[in-house]
């Protein structure tokens, strides 16, 4: 049986508390394994002493909260970085939909704008999609309002829908798409010169994101 794994994650939200909002859709195609990439991840990690049971959030790793509160910036770079080589090598693509919400009058605007997007995304690509046998949905509680618009657009373009509601530590895939979310958010960031000093801290500057992380993402985008 063919099964393709779509892992969502989310930056942001449709309330007041953020300006913008990306949602971010890895696609894996499971005949392509990513067992030794995941291997070489989890060793690299052990060798960092980074519990390799514990999930990777790429949010707090650059503002330097949580359990990296105590790590410098070369210590966090380094997990990080790990975390970007493992996402680029496991062969995977991906889509992110991001948005301004001062674009938007109210929460339903910018719900019905992602539905329309994600719908008109889907359907671009449903041969693709539909020649699996199964697809599988990976995603976290997340916000309610999200993950009934995914659900009701997924339910009504594939054939099967198998949802599955994650811990992030439980796949480095979820992780990876914690991670391109961030690497978005930074890129819409950039474009309208809004960057943290912690965010410059981490990276170096603003040519070393482009440079060292965006124009490498940039190959991985789903285009078929």
């Amino acid at each position: 049986m063919s099964e393709e794994s779509i892992f969502l994650d989310e930056s942001g939200d449709f309330g007041s508390n953020s300006k913008y909002y990306l949602v971010t859709l890895v696609f894996h195609n499971q005949d392509n394994p990513i067992d030794g990439a995941l291997a070489k991840l989890n060793q690299e990690l052990a060798y960092l002493d980074f519990p390799t049971d514990c999930a990777i959030h790429t949010g707090p790793i650059i503002r330097r909260e949580d359990m990296y509160v105590n790590m410098g910036v070369p210590e966090r770079k380094r997990i990080f970085t790990k975390l970007y080589a493992f996402t680029r090598n496991a062969g995977v693509t991906y889509k992110t939909f991001s948005y301004k919400k001062s674009e938007y009058p109210d929460r339903m605007k910018l719900k019905a704008r992602f539905a329309r997007d994600l719908s008109l995304f889907i359907g671009e690509h449903v041969e693709y999609f539909t020649s699996f046998d199964k697809v599988i949905a990976y995603y976290d509680n997340g916000q309610s309002i999200i993950t009934e618009t995914i659900n009701a657009v997924f339910a009504a373009k594939f054939f099967e829908v198998d949802f599955r509601r994650v811990l992030p530590h439980e796949y480095r895939l979820f992780q990876s798409a914690d991670l391109i979310c961030t690497l978005e958010l930074l890129r819409m960031k950039d474009v309208a010169s809004e960057l943290s000093k912690s965010e410059i801290g981490f990276f170096g500057s603003a040519g070393k994101i482009r440079r060292d992380y965006l124009k490498q993402l940039d190959k991985m985008r789903f285009e078929r």
